[in-house]
């Protein structure tokens, strides 16, 4: 089965480009959106979400509202002048400057997508349950909102309960091997991740001092 990328821009003509581009993959189904009506076309949840914006507001609201409907990764294309603007945004996984030249876009567009789970498993861990298929999270039957690599870091830690993974390994294992953020990242990561699925009830995730994080065995 061919593997879904929608891509949504404020404007219908905005994306045209990037649905060319695009569509030159193999085993590629890509849709064009707009807001209107955005929420039903992220059913199922596709591979990725290509989201082409024009303006800082754009990049404040609309990968936000992506993350808020499905889990899947989000690669923007921008302007330029917008790139300082992306880089402050936690809703976004990737970008590519406006214009930029399509094999490149393809190869990030890709990249991305090969992230994104297509199998069926069902992870409980506790009252914590992961679904890679619609790649949502919940808790106590109540759905947390996720961004993508705190749902991917979350459900890296939760398939192996007891292993101790340093921030190196965990850096290597979600984020890629060309990734160049320290290890900073993984603890802001983690720490918004507990404060999205742990509370008084419920602790899923040990610090190990000096090594890294483990999720627990008996979770």
């Amino acid at each position: 089965m061919a593997m879904r990328i929608v891509i949504v821009a404020i404007e219908p003509a905005d994306g045209t480009a990037v649905a060319n581009a695009l569509g030159l993959l193999e085993d590629v189904d890509v849709q064009e959106a707009t807001l209107p009506g955005l929420a039903s076309v992220l059913r199922p949840t596709p591979r990725l979400v290509v989201a082409c914006v024009a303006s800082e507001r754009d990049i404040s609201t609309l990968p936000p509202q992506v993350k808020r409907l499905v889990q899947c990764p989000v690669l923007v294309v921008v302007p330029t002048s917008m790139s300082a603007a992306v880089a402050a945004s936690l809703a976004i996984d990737d970008f590519a400057i406006e214009g930029a030249d399509a094999e490149e876009l393809r190869a990030r567009a890709r990249r991305l997508a090969s992230t994104s789970p297509s199998g069926g498993e069902i992870i409980r861990r506790g009252d914590l349950t992961i679904d890679t298929t619609t790649c949502e999270v919940s808790l106590s039957g109540s759905l947390v909102e996720l961004t993508f690599k705190e749902y991917e870091l979350l459900r890296f830690l939760a398939a192996h309960p007891g292993r101790v993974h340093s921030r190196e390994a965990l850096l290597n294992s979600v984020w890629g091997y060309d990734y160049y953020g320290g290890d900073r990242t993984v603890d802001v990561h983690i720490r918004r991740l507990r404060s999205k699925i742990e509370d008084a009830n419920h602790t899923f995730i040990d610090t190990v001092r000096n090594i890294g994080y483990r999720f627990h065995r008996d979770a």
